[in-house]
């Protein structure tokens, strides 16, 4: 029991011991929310790691710890009793609008919650708590003291089981983050492998022609330069779609974005394999660094078949920008006098440093690595020196593309070369980090049994069709990227001028690490540089595609097809196509579709078109894809139901697109999701851009 008259520290310690129960009890609600499967948000759960359980209580009771000493220290002082109590009162209703704002931003799938949010403000419920607050402290008031029933608590127990806990929570927390913890153990062989190991290096969000190996004026890549020379730069290497899951699940399974599923609401499915766990089956240790904060998290797909996995989600700063403490009250400030970039996301030189830390720790077994480097994705934040390289870029500007880019509109010659510069400063940036980490693994004795290959999931666009940064049409600044590979016998410095698919990728590598079929030779890359090499139409055009899913009630599809001299695009819902010639219109700023000259053109190309998709392996997971198709000629919906073709072959080609996959046994397909659109619905209602 306490005295009637308690002194400065015991106030200051009750209320700060008031203020971390609160948070520690706060923290594991906001785990909750998002951990649990009947709490959480659906689309929201994946994303926040296990370790959420030890990092939001610890947080939450340390902000409302200091904000009880705090609060503790002003109640003391004050001569005033009630106005003590005031200031006791305030804490926990802060502590109880908390609790509102977690239940609000992540547990909305209740529908009376629903309706309560819309009724219920955060002013009201901290006014509430305030004054049921104030009435339990009067009621039970003491001489000279604001604690009330508080100072009843025996405060030796009580401070013992706080600190312990915040101590506990603590250790799990580094535990949790620590290098070695997020390292998959992997046994040692007895005799090494002679397959070969296999690199494979993605720039997130970089386009072949600000590349300096590509022609562009600026000496962004020098390192890249220095590579090619030693293998094989594709001069027009084209994506599978125009933002990063579709794009890379593509790379990974070699199916079209229509095949596998992968898109904004979707995860990377079950059914089809992936490179990773292909290797892996077959004797490879897999790793992967994605520095990728949303669509390269690991339950989004590509993590599969990767034993060691490394994203965003195991970062300190991921945990941080997942809760509501993190986002809303310590990031702002943080972002705007510390660093201008989120917290959540690695830049090259952390990306190499876990990849360095792996290296040592791998086991005797070849190796398949895999990075995501995502410097060169918006706002191209970038650390100093490489931020100013080409000029810096304007707030103004990065303010105007966060507000607008996702819908049509124009910048200032001014405010667009800006962010031209800003963007060539991240490649500039990246093209370093990716030279430093060459030369680490140079140094290994295995070098020469090694294949590197660098690439892109896509490009960025700078109005070129009033479009900034990606995601929304299919021009040839998205799609064209960059492609260079070397390793045992790939001829060094040849340029090939034939069009490559990045999901082709999946069977050269596979070729690579043994995997003899023919299916494989025929899609491969490898062939591609051969002098005796004739590409026979359709085999040399390319397919890409995206759903762009706004206006969210009606999503327009988009289809390209991708030749040496042509690119042909479709979009849902208009009666004519677009057709460009790009080596002459590299931009493609002359739309000749309609040109009388270029009809017999148009319809060969859609002839193509249809006749590749109509051939691409089953089963289809989104038929969305396709809407643009959708015609007299064409169902997305009765073609998906069709049975896989048969799986024939003429003298050169494969029976279309993804057949390779008709070669490994599919993973169980997932079971689809039967809350989606209630998903969207949910996600549209966040207040903030959900991890």
């Amino acid at each position: 029991m306490t005295t009637d008259h308690p002194n400065r520290q015991t106030i200051i310690g009750r209320v700060g011991l008031l203020g971390a129960s609160a948070g520690i009890f706060l923290g594991l609600i906001e785990a909750a929310c998002l951990r649990l499967p009947n709490w959480a948000l659906p689309l929201l759960k994946p994303h926040v790691p296990f370790s959420f359980w030890f990092f939001a209580p610890l947080l939450a009771s340390l902000v409302f710890g200091l904000l009880g000493l705090l609060a503790g220290s002003l109640a003391s002082r004050v001569k005033s009793r009630l106005l003590g109590m005031v200031l006791i009162g305030g804490l926990v209703g802060l502590a109880g609008d908390y609790f509102w704002l977690v239940l609000k931003s992540y547990s909305s799938v209740w529908a009376w919650f629903i309706f309560l949010q819309d009724i219920i403000t955060h002013s009201l419920i901290f006014a509430l708590i305030l004054g049921c607050t104030l009435a339990f402290l009067w009621t039970t008031r003491r001489p000279g003291s604001p604690l009330g029933a508080l100072a009843d608590i025996p405060v030796r127990p009580w401070s013992r089981v706080v600190l312990s806990s915040m101590a506990a929570l603590a250790i799990a927390t580094g535990i949790s983050y620590s290098p070695d913890h997020l390292l998959t153990s992997t046994a040692h062989a007895t005799d090494k492998s002679r397959q070969p190991n296999i690199i494979l290096i993605v720039w997130d969000t970089a386009r072949a022609d600000h590349l300096s190996s590509y022609g562009y004026s600026r000496n962004t890549t020098p390192n890249v330069d220095q590579f090619a020379q030693r293998g094989v730069l594709f001069e027009n290497a084209i994506s599978s779609s125009n933002w990063t899951l579709p794009s890379m699940a593509s790379m990974f399974t070699s199916l079209l974005p229509h095949q596998h599923g992968a898109g904004v609401d979707s995860s990377l499915g079950n059914g089809p394999r992936t490179l990773a766990e292909i290797l892996q089956d077959g004797g490879y240790e897999t790793a992967g660094f994605n520095a990728n904060s949303t669509y390269g998290s690991s339950p989004w797909g590509l993590a599969r078949g990767f034993e060691t996995y490394i994203d965003c989600t195991t970062t300190l700063g991921y945990s941080l920008h997942a809760s509501r403490l993190g986002h809303d009250i310590i990031e702002p400030p943080a972002e705007k006098w510390l660093h201008p970039s989120r917290l959540n996301e690695f830049t090259a030189h952390q990306l190499n440093e876990q990849v360095y830390h792996w290296y040592d720790h791998r086991s005797d077994r070849p190796f398949f690595l895999f990075l995501n480097y995502d410097d060169a994705h918006d706002p191209y934040d970038v650390p100093s020196p490489y931020n100013r390289t080409y000029g810096r870029v304007s707030e103004k500007a990065l303010l105007r593309l966060e507000a607008e880019k996702f819908g049509h509109f124009d910048l200032s010659a001014q405010e667009r070369g800006s962010l031209i510069n800003g963007y060539d400063n991240a490649l500039n940036y990246i093209d370093s980090q990716m030279g430093e980490l060459l030369r680490f693994l140079q140094r290994s004795p295995d070098w020469s049994n090694t294949y590197v290959i660098i690439t892109a999931d896509h490009g960025e666009g700078f109005g070129e069709h009033q479009n900034y940064t990606h995601g929304r049409d299919l021009h040839r600044e998205v799609l064209h990227v960059p492609l260079v590979m070397a390793g045992p016998g790939i001829p060094a410095g040849v340029r090939v001028s034939h069009t490559a698919a990045t999901r082709q990728i999946f069977s050269t590598v596979l070729k690579w690490a043994g995997i003899d079929d023919a299916v494989l030779r025929h899609t491969s890359l490898a062939r591609l540089w051969n002098a005796d090499y004739q590409p026979v139409n359709p085999d040399e055009a390319r397919v890409s595609e995206v759903v762009d899913p706004a206006p969210p009630t009606e999503p327009r599809g988009m289809i390209t097809l991708t030749t040496r001299e042509w690119q042909l695009i479709q979009q849902a819902g208009y009666p004519h196509h677009q057709l460009y010639h790009w080596p002459t219109d590299p931009l493609e700023q002359q739309d000749v579709a309609n040109l009388p000259e270029n009809q017999a053109i148009v319809e060969h190309l859609k002839a193509s078109l249809l006749s590749i998709i109509g051939k691409s392996y089953r089963p289809w997971r989104d038929a969305s894809y396709l809407l643009a198709l959708s015609g007299p000629d064409f169902s997305p919906e009765l073609e998906a139901g069709k049975p896989i073709p048969s799986l024939t072959w003429g003298p050169l080609l494969p029976h279309g697109p993804g057949a390779a996959q008709a070669l490994f046994p599919p993973n169980p397909e997932a079971p689809a999701s039967n809350d989606e659109n209630a998903d969207k619905e949910l996600l549209k209602s966040l207040p903030y851009d959900a991890p």
